[in-house]
Protein backbone atom coordinates (compact mmCIF):
# COMPACT_ATOMS: atom_id res chain seq x y z
CA UNK A 1 0.00 0.00 0.00
CA UNK A 2 2.88 2.43 0.71
CA UNK A 3 4.72 1.90 -2.49
CA UNK A 4 0.88 2.24 -4.18
CA UNK A 5 0.59 5.66 -2.47
CA UNK A 6 4.22 7.08 -3.48
CA UNK A 7 3.42 6.01 -7.19
CA UNK A 8 0.55 7.73 -7.15
CA UNK A 9 1.83 11.13 -5.58
CA UNK A 10 4.63 10.95 -8.08
CA UNK A 11 2.40 10.31 -10.48
CA UNK A 12 0.15 13.39 -9.63
CA UNK A 13 3.05 15.31 -9.33
CA UNK A 14 3.93 15.47 -12.92
CA UNK A 15 0.55 16.21 -13.81
CA UNK A 16 1.15 19.87 -14.46
CA UNK A 17 3.80 19.52 -16.40
CA UNK A 18 2.14 16.89 -19.30
CA UNK A 19 -0.14 19.39 -18.97
CA UNK A 20 1.88 22.56 -20.70
CA UNK A 21 3.06 20.53 -23.79
CA UNK A 22 5.78 18.88 -22.64
CA UNK A 23 8.19 21.61 -21.83
CA UNK A 24 9.71 21.97 -18.49
CA UNK A 25 8.75 23.90 -15.71
CA UNK A 26 10.97 26.70 -16.12
CA UNK A 27 10.96 26.87 -20.13
CA UNK A 28 6.97 26.95 -19.39
CA UNK A 29 7.22 30.11 -17.10
CA UNK A 30 9.82 31.79 -18.38
CA UNK A 31 7.61 31.82 -22.13
CA UNK A 32 4.24 32.77 -19.85
CA UNK A 33 5.87 35.66 -18.18
CA UNK A 34 7.50 36.71 -21.75
CA UNK A 35 3.65 36.50 -23.40
CA UNK A 36 2.39 38.56 -20.12
CA UNK A 37 4.89 41.27 -20.24
CA UNK A 38 5.37 42.26 -23.77
CA UNK A 39 4.06 45.82 -24.47
CA UNK A 40 1.70 45.91 -27.48
CA UNK A 41 2.94 48.56 -29.91
CA UNK A 42 0.35 50.81 -31.22
CA UNK A 43 0.61 53.73 -33.50
CA UNK A 44 -0.07 57.43 -31.57
CA UNK A 45 -3.37 59.03 -32.29
CA UNK A 46 -3.21 62.05 -34.88
CA UNK A 47 -5.74 64.79 -33.76
CA UNK A 48 -5.23 65.98 -37.03
CA UNK A 49 -5.58 63.29 -39.11
CA UNK A 50 -9.10 63.80 -40.71
CA UNK A 51 -7.17 67.46 -42.26
CA UNK A 52 -5.81 67.57 -45.50
CA UNK A 53 -2.25 68.82 -45.31
CA UNK A 54 -1.50 71.66 -47.33
CA UNK A 55 1.23 73.73 -48.63
CA UNK A 56 0.40 76.82 -48.25
CA UNK A 57 3.71 78.16 -49.54
CA UNK A 58 4.63 80.47 -46.47
CA UNK A 59 1.46 82.49 -46.41
CA UNK A 60 0.74 85.36 -43.60
CA UNK A 61 -2.11 84.46 -41.72
CA UNK A 62 -2.77 87.82 -40.15
CA UNK A 63 -5.28 88.15 -36.85
CA UNK A 64 -6.80 91.63 -35.66
CA UNK A 65 -6.72 90.84 -31.96
CA UNK A 66 -8.23 93.26 -28.64
CA UNK A 67 -5.27 95.04 -27.40
CA UNK A 68 -4.88 93.85 -24.30
CA UNK A 69 -1.78 91.69 -22.66
CA UNK A 70 -4.22 88.90 -21.78
CA UNK A 71 -6.56 88.90 -24.58
CA UNK A 72 -3.30 88.88 -26.80
CA UNK A 73 -1.47 85.69 -25.17
CA UNK A 74 -4.54 84.11 -25.62
CA UNK A 75 -3.48 83.42 -29.29
CA UNK A 76 -0.10 84.37 -29.54
CA UNK A 77 3.32 83.16 -27.86
CA UNK A 78 6.39 84.41 -29.22
CA UNK A 79 8.98 81.72 -27.85
CA UNK A 80 9.03 79.25 -25.66
CA UNK A 81 9.63 80.83 -22.17
CA UNK A 82 8.93 77.91 -19.67
CA UNK A 83 5.37 79.18 -18.52
CA UNK A 84 3.26 76.53 -19.52
CA UNK A 85 0.40 78.24 -20.84
CA UNK A 86 2.59 80.38 -22.91
CA UNK A 87 4.74 77.22 -24.30
CA UNK A 88 1.46 75.55 -25.49
CA UNK A 89 0.01 78.21 -27.18
CA UNK A 90 3.74 78.54 -28.80
CA UNK A 91 3.47 74.46 -29.75
CA UNK A 92 0.32 74.86 -30.85
CA UNK A 93 0.79 77.59 -33.15
CA UNK A 94 4.23 76.41 -34.51
CA UNK A 95 2.70 72.31 -35.47
CA UNK A 96 -0.04 74.54 -37.62
CA UNK A 97 2.30 76.69 -39.09
CA UNK A 98 4.38 73.95 -39.73
CA UNK A 99 2.05 71.27 -40.85
CA UNK A 100 0.43 74.38 -43.50
CA UNK A 101 3.35 76.35 -44.12
CA UNK A 102 2.29 79.34 -43.22
CA UNK A 103 3.23 82.05 -40.70
CA UNK A 104 0.59 83.17 -38.07
CA UNK A 105 1.22 87.25 -37.09
CA UNK A 106 -1.30 89.61 -35.33
CA UNK A 107 -2.34 93.25 -34.98
CA UNK A 108 -3.18 94.83 -31.90
CA UNK A 109 -6.39 97.17 -31.87
CA UNK A 110 -6.71 100.24 -30.91
CA UNK A 111 -8.25 99.34 -27.93
CA UNK A 112 -8.64 96.29 -25.33
CA UNK A 113 -12.88 96.39 -24.68
CA UNK A 114 -15.32 97.39 -27.57
CA UNK A 115 -14.00 98.12 -30.53
CA UNK A 116 -14.53 97.34 -34.54
CA UNK A 117 -11.25 98.81 -35.65
CA UNK A 118 -11.70 95.96 -38.66
CA UNK A 119 -14.71 96.72 -39.86
CA UNK A 120 -13.52 100.63 -42.42
CA UNK A 121 -11.00 98.12 -44.13
CA UNK A 122 -14.09 95.62 -44.26
CA UNK A 123 -16.55 98.07 -45.57
CA UNK A 124 -13.65 99.32 -48.55
CA UNK A 125 -13.31 95.43 -49.64
CA UNK A 126 -9.73 94.90 -47.82
CA UNK A 127 -8.80 91.31 -47.39
CA UNK A 128 -5.72 92.26 -45.00
CA UNK A 129 -7.07 89.95 -41.84
CA UNK A 130 -8.19 86.51 -42.40
CA UNK A 131 -9.21 86.28 -38.66
CA UNK A 132 -10.36 89.08 -36.10
CA UNK A 133 -10.44 88.23 -32.28
CA UNK A 134 -12.24 91.06 -30.89
CA UNK A 135 -14.60 92.16 -27.63
CA UNK A 136 -17.48 89.51 -27.46
CA UNK A 137 -20.02 92.00 -28.00
CA UNK A 138 -17.89 93.51 -30.68
CA UNK A 139 -17.50 90.71 -32.92
CA UNK A 140 -21.97 90.51 -33.08
CA UNK A 141 -21.71 94.11 -33.96
CA UNK A 142 -20.03 93.11 -36.92
CA UNK A 143 -22.39 90.24 -37.75
CA UNK A 144 -25.36 92.60 -37.10
CA UNK A 145 -23.94 94.45 -40.26
CA UNK A 146 -23.29 91.67 -42.46
CA UNK A 147 -19.72 91.65 -42.11
CA UNK A 148 -18.64 88.34 -41.78
CA UNK A 149 -18.59 84.99 -42.78
CA UNK A 150 -21.24 82.23 -41.75
CA UNK A 151 -19.51 79.22 -39.90
CA UNK A 152 -21.49 76.94 -41.52
CA UNK A 153 -19.90 77.44 -44.68
CA UNK A 154 -16.46 76.82 -43.90
CA UNK A 155 -15.56 73.66 -44.80
CA UNK A 156 -12.77 72.44 -42.32
CA UNK A 157 -14.75 73.54 -39.46
CA UNK A 158 -16.81 70.75 -38.21
CA UNK A 159 -18.91 72.44 -35.82
CA UNK A 160 -20.54 69.18 -34.10
CA UNK A 161 -17.02 68.91 -32.62
CA UNK A 162 -16.45 69.63 -28.66
CA UNK A 163 -13.92 71.49 -29.26
CA UNK A 164 -16.03 73.99 -30.06
CA UNK A 165 -18.53 74.91 -27.23
CA UNK A 166 -21.47 73.48 -27.78
CA UNK A 167 -23.57 75.74 -26.33
CA UNK A 168 -22.31 78.79 -28.09
CA UNK A 169 -22.51 76.64 -31.11
CA UNK A 170 -26.40 76.50 -30.32
CA UNK A 171 -26.97 79.61 -28.61
CA UNK A 172 -25.09 82.21 -31.03
CA UNK A 173 -27.75 81.00 -34.33
CA UNK A 174 -28.83 83.95 -35.96
CA UNK A 175 -31.13 84.40 -38.93
CA UNK A 176 -28.95 82.67 -42.03
CA UNK A 177 -26.02 80.71 -39.85
CA UNK A 178 -23.83 81.43 -37.01
CA UNK A 179 -21.38 84.05 -36.68
CA UNK A 180 -19.54 84.28 -34.03
CA UNK A 181 -17.88 81.43 -32.42
CA UNK A 182 -15.33 79.97 -29.58
CA UNK A 183 -14.57 77.26 -28.38
CA UNK A 184 -10.76 75.33 -26.95
CA UNK A 185 -9.02 77.38 -29.93
CA UNK A 186 -9.32 79.92 -26.94
CA UNK A 187 -8.48 79.27 -23.03
CA UNK A 188 -10.24 82.54 -22.51
CA UNK A 189 -13.35 80.78 -22.99
CA UNK A 190 -12.41 78.30 -19.45
CA UNK A 191 -11.01 81.51 -18.22
CA UNK A 192 -13.97 84.30 -18.53
CA UNK A 193 -16.12 81.46 -16.88
CA UNK A 194 -17.81 82.49 -13.17
CA UNK A 195 -16.70 80.86 -10.39
CA UNK A 196 -17.35 81.23 -6.38
CA UNK A 197 -14.18 81.44 -3.98
CA UNK A 198 -13.87 80.76 -0.38
CA UNK A 199 -11.48 81.18 2.25
CA UNK A 200 -10.16 78.22 3.61
CA UNK A 201 -8.96 79.25 6.44
CA UNK A 202 -11.93 81.22 8.25
CA UNK A 203 -13.52 77.71 7.36
CA UNK A 204 -10.91 76.07 9.35
CA UNK A 205 -11.03 78.67 12.45
CA UNK A 206 -15.21 78.02 12.23
CA UNK A 207 -14.48 74.44 12.67
CA UNK A 208 -16.58 74.50 9.29
CA UNK A 209 -16.44 71.59 6.55
CA UNK A 210 -15.30 72.46 3.34
CA UNK A 211 -18.35 72.77 0.88
CA UNK A 212 -16.54 70.29 -1.63
CA UNK A 213 -18.92 67.28 -0.75
CA UNK A 214 -22.01 69.51 -0.55
CA UNK A 215 -21.44 70.54 -4.29
CA UNK A 216 -20.95 66.86 -5.43
CA UNK A 217 -24.24 65.71 -3.65
CA UNK A 218 -26.13 68.64 -4.77
CA UNK A 219 -26.88 70.63 -2.05
CA UNK A 220 -24.53 73.48 -2.46
CA UNK A 221 -27.63 76.25 -2.99
CA UNK A 222 -28.00 80.14 -2.31
CA UNK A 223 -30.20 79.32 0.86
CA UNK A 224 -26.99 77.31 2.23
CA UNK A 225 -24.52 79.93 0.83
CA UNK A 226 -26.63 82.83 2.44
CA UNK A 227 -26.41 81.39 5.91
CA UNK A 228 -22.94 80.32 6.34
CA UNK A 229 -22.37 83.98 4.67
CA UNK A 230 -24.21 85.70 7.35
CA UNK A 231 -23.17 83.10 9.90
CA UNK A 232 -19.66 83.15 10.10
CA UNK A 233 -19.14 86.78 8.52
CA UNK A 234 -16.92 88.55 11.47
CA UNK A 235 -17.47 92.20 13.80
CA UNK A 236 -13.62 91.99 14.22
CA UNK A 237 -13.64 95.65 15.86
CA UNK A 238 -17.09 95.10 17.94
CA UNK A 239 -18.59 97.98 16.94
CA UNK A 240 -21.49 96.84 16.02
CA UNK A 241 -21.07 97.65 12.09
CA UNK A 242 -19.54 96.62 8.98
CA UNK A 243 -16.63 98.22 7.92
CA UNK A 244 -13.20 97.93 6.15
CA UNK A 245 -12.05 96.97 9.76
CA UNK A 246 -14.22 93.56 9.67
CA UNK A 247 -14.54 90.19 7.84
CA UNK A 248 -17.98 90.51 5.48
CA UNK A 249 -19.63 87.66 4.34
CA UNK A 250 -20.09 88.07 0.66
CA UNK A 251 -18.50 90.53 -1.13
CA UNK A 252 -19.02 90.97 -4.93
CA UNK A 253 -18.53 92.84 -8.41
CA UNK A 254 -21.64 94.40 -9.68
CA UNK A 255 -20.71 92.72 -13.10
CA UNK A 256 -20.69 89.45 -11.26
CA UNK A 257 -22.48 88.54 -9.01
CA UNK A 258 -25.89 89.75 -10.14
CA UNK A 259 -25.50 88.27 -13.60
CA UNK A 260 -24.11 85.17 -12.57
CA UNK A 261 -27.27 84.91 -9.79
CA UNK A 262 -29.60 85.68 -12.70
CA UNK A 263 -28.38 82.36 -14.86
CA UNK A 264 -28.00 80.09 -11.62
CA UNK A 265 -31.84 80.37 -11.82
CA UNK A 266 -31.83 78.51 -15.21
CA UNK A 267 -32.65 81.78 -16.95
CA UNK A 268 -31.29 83.11 -20.34
CA UNK A 269 -31.86 86.94 -21.68
CA UNK A 270 -32.86 84.81 -24.84
CA UNK A 271 -34.36 81.69 -25.13
CA UNK A 272 -33.90 80.64 -28.86
CA UNK A 273 -36.19 78.62 -30.92
CA UNK A 274 -35.90 77.02 -34.54
CA UNK A 275 -37.16 79.79 -35.67
CA UNK A 276 -37.99 82.19 -32.34
CA UNK A 277 -36.13 84.51 -30.43
CA UNK A 278 -37.94 85.14 -26.64
CA UNK A 279 -37.11 86.97 -24.26
CA UNK A 280 -36.82 84.95 -20.72
CA UNK A 281 -35.44 87.22 -18.50
CA UNK A 282 -39.04 87.10 -16.13
CA UNK A 283 -40.00 83.71 -14.41
CA UNK A 284 -40.97 82.60 -11.08
CA UNK A 285 -37.59 80.96 -10.71
CA UNK A 286 -35.93 84.30 -11.69
CA UNK A 287 -37.89 86.51 -9.15
CA UNK A 288 -36.91 84.33 -6.18
CA UNK A 289 -33.64 84.11 -7.17
CA UNK A 290 -33.02 87.91 -7.31
CA UNK A 291 -35.44 88.01 -4.01
CA UNK A 292 -32.71 85.79 -2.14
CA UNK A 293 -29.77 87.31 -3.61
CA UNK A 294 -30.88 91.16 -2.73
CA UNK A 295 -31.86 90.04 0.81
CA UNK A 296 -28.14 88.95 1.47
CA UNK A 297 -26.83 91.91 -0.85
CA UNK A 298 -28.98 94.40 1.34
CA UNK A 299 -27.93 92.84 4.55
CA UNK A 300 -25.04 94.10 6.83
CA UNK A 301 -22.82 91.47 5.92
CA UNK A 302 -22.67 91.58 2.39
CA UNK A 303 -20.89 94.29 -0.08
CA UNK A 304 -20.91 95.00 -3.48
CA UNK A 305 -18.27 97.02 -5.69
CA UNK A 306 -20.69 99.02 -8.21
CA UNK A 307 -18.11 101.30 -9.14
CA UNK A 308 -14.64 99.74 -10.11
CA UNK A 309 -14.13 99.50 -14.04
CA UNK A 310 -13.37 95.49 -14.19
CA UNK A 311 -13.03 93.00 -11.90
CA UNK A 312 -9.28 92.33 -12.01
CA UNK A 313 -8.59 95.29 -9.36
CA UNK A 314 -11.89 95.93 -8.33
CA UNK A 315 -12.71 96.43 -4.40
CA UNK A 316 -14.35 92.64 -4.00
CA UNK A 317 -10.96 90.94 -4.91
CA UNK A 318 -8.97 93.36 -3.40
CA UNK A 319 -10.77 92.30 -0.06
CA UNK A 320 -10.82 89.01 -0.31
CA UNK A 321 -7.18 89.13 -1.02
CA UNK A 322 -6.58 90.88 2.07
CA UNK A 323 -8.94 88.08 3.96
CA UNK A 324 -11.65 90.82 4.32
CA UNK A 325 -14.50 88.46 2.82
CA UNK A 326 -15.25 84.81 3.30
CA UNK A 327 -16.68 84.36 0.17
CA UNK A 328 -16.49 86.41 -3.61
CA UNK A 329 -17.50 85.69 -6.72
CA UNK A 330 -15.17 85.78 -9.49
CA UNK A 331 -13.77 84.73 -13.47
CA UNK A 332 -11.98 82.13 -13.14
CA UNK A 333 -8.88 83.62 -14.42
CA UNK A 334 -8.62 85.79 -11.44
CA UNK A 335 -7.96 82.68 -9.73
CA UNK A 336 -4.58 82.56 -11.11
CA UNK A 337 -3.56 86.29 -9.74
CA UNK A 338 -4.51 85.36 -6.46
CA UNK A 339 -2.26 82.06 -5.98
CA UNK A 340 -0.04 84.93 -3.64
CA UNK A 341 -2.17 85.13 -1.31
CA UNK A 342 -1.53 84.93 2.14
CA UNK A 343 -4.53 82.89 3.03
CA UNK A 344 -5.70 79.64 1.38
CA UNK A 345 -8.95 79.26 -0.60
CA UNK A 346 -10.85 76.90 -2.41
CA UNK A 347 -13.00 77.13 -5.76
CA UNK A 348 -16.78 76.13 -5.88
CA UNK A 349 -19.49 76.91 -8.51
CA UNK A 350 -21.98 79.40 -7.82
CA UNK A 351 -24.68 77.91 -5.73
CA UNK A 352 -27.89 76.94 -7.56
CA UNK A 353 -31.41 77.65 -6.79
CA UNK A 354 -32.61 74.50 -5.78
CA UNK A 355 -31.28 71.56 -4.52
CA UNK A 356 -32.79 69.21 -8.12
CA UNK A 357 -31.08 71.74 -10.30
CA UNK A 358 -27.68 71.88 -12.40
CA UNK A 359 -24.97 74.03 -11.32
CA UNK A 360 -24.76 76.82 -14.24
CA UNK A 361 -21.47 79.28 -15.16
CA UNK A 362 -22.07 82.11 -17.02
CA UNK A 363 -18.90 82.91 -19.39
CA UNK A 364 -18.64 86.33 -19.73
CA UNK A 365 -19.40 88.45 -22.45
CA UNK A 366 -16.15 90.22 -22.54
CA UNK A 367 -14.08 87.23 -23.45
CA UNK A 368 -13.01 86.44 -26.88
CA UNK A 369 -15.03 85.63 -30.14
CA UNK A 370 -13.70 84.66 -33.39
CA UNK A 371 -15.48 86.18 -36.48
CA UNK A 372 -14.12 85.80 -40.00
CA UNK A 373 -14.06 88.86 -41.94
CA UNK A 374 -16.16 88.54 -45.82
CA UNK A 375 -13.46 89.70 -47.17
CA UNK A 376 -11.47 86.69 -46.37
CA UNK A 377 -9.46 85.30 -49.54
CA UNK A 378 -9.44 82.36 -48.87
CA UNK A 379 -12.10 80.84 -46.38
CA UNK A 380 -10.88 77.34 -46.97
CA UNK A 381 -7.51 78.12 -45.58
CA UNK A 382 -8.86 80.23 -42.46
CA UNK A 383 -11.12 76.98 -42.31
CA UNK A 384 -8.33 74.54 -42.38
CA UNK A 385 -6.29 76.75 -39.76
CA UNK A 386 -9.77 77.51 -37.51
CA UNK A 387 -10.34 73.59 -36.88
CA UNK A 388 -6.37 72.72 -36.40
CA UNK A 389 -6.22 75.57 -33.76
CA UNK A 390 -9.18 74.19 -31.87
CA UNK A 391 -8.41 70.73 -32.23
CA UNK A 392 -4.50 71.59 -31.16
CA UNK A 393 -5.62 74.20 -28.44
CA UNK A 394 -8.12 71.11 -27.05
CA UNK A 395 -4.73 69.08 -27.11
CA UNK A 396 -2.14 70.98 -25.51
CA UNK A 397 -3.34 74.80 -24.60
CA UNK A 398 -6.82 73.99 -22.68
CA UNK A 399 -5.19 71.16 -20.63
CA UNK A 400 -1.96 73.55 -19.81
CA UNK A 401 -4.37 76.33 -18.55
CA UNK A 402 -6.97 74.26 -17.31
CA UNK A 403 -5.20 71.32 -15.29
CA UNK A 404 -2.27 72.76 -14.78
CA UNK A 405 -2.26 76.93 -14.64
CA UNK A 406 -5.56 76.53 -12.23
CA UNK A 407 -5.38 73.08 -10.74
CA UNK A 408 -2.09 72.11 -9.82
CA UNK A 409 -0.47 75.00 -8.81
CA UNK A 410 -3.09 77.62 -8.42
CA UNK A 411 -6.05 75.66 -6.90
CA UNK A 412 -3.90 74.40 -3.85
CA UNK A 413 -6.33 71.27 -3.52
CA UNK A 414 -7.60 68.51 -5.68
CA UNK A 415 -11.22 68.97 -4.62
CA UNK A 416 -11.00 72.57 -6.18
CA UNK A 417 -9.84 70.78 -9.21
CA UNK A 418 -13.08 68.72 -9.29
CA UNK A 419 -14.91 71.66 -8.44
CA UNK A 420 -13.18 73.40 -11.74
CA UNK A 421 -14.79 70.20 -13.95
CA UNK A 422 -17.83 71.21 -13.09
CA UNK A 423 -17.94 74.74 -13.77
CA UNK A 424 -16.16 74.48 -17.02
CA UNK A 425 -19.04 71.05 -17.77
CA UNK A 426 -22.01 73.71 -16.99
CA UNK A 427 -21.01 76.58 -18.88
CA UNK A 428 -23.32 78.74 -21.03
CA UNK A 429 -23.36 81.48 -23.28
CA UNK A 430 -26.29 83.23 -23.82
CA UNK A 431 -27.49 84.94 -26.93
CA UNK A 432 -29.20 87.87 -25.12
CA UNK A 433 -26.27 88.71 -23.45
CA UNK A 434 -23.64 88.33 -25.92
CA UNK A 435 -25.86 90.51 -28.99
CA UNK A 436 -25.73 93.19 -27.02
CA UNK A 437 -28.16 95.21 -29.67
CA UNK A 438 -30.47 92.23 -29.77
CA UNK A 439 -30.39 91.97 -25.65
CA UNK A 440 -31.13 95.95 -25.58
CA UNK A 441 -31.06 96.68 -21.75
CA UNK A 442 -31.57 93.01 -20.58
CA UNK A 443 -28.06 92.51 -21.88
CA UNK A 444 -26.42 94.66 -18.86
CA UNK A 445 -29.81 94.45 -16.90
CA UNK A 446 -28.19 92.72 -14.29
CA UNK A 447 -25.03 95.51 -13.57
CA UNK A 448 -28.25 98.18 -13.70
CA UNK A 449 -30.16 96.68 -11.18
CA UNK A 450 -26.91 95.32 -9.12
CA UNK A 451 -25.78 98.83 -8.74
CA UNK A 452 -29.13 100.19 -7.42
CA UNK A 453 -29.85 97.07 -5.48
CA UNK A 454 -33.30 96.92 -6.23
CA UNK A 455 -35.13 93.79 -5.87
CA UNK A 456 -37.99 95.30 -7.19
CA UNK A 457 -37.61 93.28 -10.52
CA UNK A 458 -40.56 93.23 -11.76
CA UNK A 459 -41.33 96.44 -12.27
CA UNK A 460 -38.01 96.76 -13.53
CA UNK A 461 -38.45 94.19 -16.30
CA UNK A 462 -41.92 95.76 -17.32
CA UNK A 463 -40.29 98.67 -17.86
CA UNK A 464 -37.61 97.18 -20.14
CA UNK A 465 -39.94 94.75 -21.94
CA UNK A 466 -41.23 96.84 -24.67
CA UNK A 467 -37.59 98.48 -25.75
CA UNK A 468 -35.83 95.40 -25.67
CA UNK A 469 -38.43 93.83 -27.93
CA UNK A 470 -38.52 96.70 -31.02
CA UNK A 471 -34.90 96.29 -30.56
CA UNK A 472 -34.25 93.20 -30.86
CA UNK A 473 -36.95 93.38 -33.65
CA UNK A 474 -34.68 95.71 -35.64
CA UNK A 475 -31.68 93.53 -35.55
CA UNK A 476 -33.47 90.15 -36.60
CA UNK A 477 -34.62 92.57 -39.55
CA UNK A 478 -30.60 92.85 -40.91
CA UNK A 479 -30.82 89.41 -40.89
CA UNK A 480 -33.95 88.61 -42.84
CA UNK A 481 -33.31 91.49 -45.23
CA UNK A 482 -30.00 90.15 -45.91
CA UNK A 483 -31.08 86.46 -46.98
CA UNK A 484 -34.18 87.86 -48.65
CA UNK A 485 -31.44 89.81 -50.60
Amino acid sequence: MKRFLCILLALLTMLPLASCGGGTAGETTADTAAADTTPVETEPVDPLAGLPVMDYEGYEFQMMIRNAENWIEDQIAEEMTGEVVNDAVFKRNSETEERYNITISHTPSSHHNFETDAKPLILAGDSTYDLVVPHARAAFNYANEGLVLDWNTLKHVDLTQAYWDQDAVESFQMPGGLYCLTGDISHESVGASNAMLFNKDYFDENGIEYPYELVKEGGWTVDVFTEMAETYCRDVDGDGAFTDKDIYGYASFYWIGAIQAFYSSGARVIEKGSETYEFSVYSERSVKMFEKFFDLLNSPYAIMDTTSDNSFDCTSTTMFREGRSLFTDVNITLVINLREMDQSFGVLPWPKLEEADDYVANVDAGTNLFIVPITNSDPDRTSLVLETLAILGRAYTIPAYYDVALKTRDSRDEESAEMLDIIVANRVFDLGYYNEPMGNAFASHFAEIAKNKTSDFTSWHDGKLKGAETARDKVLKQYYDRMEG
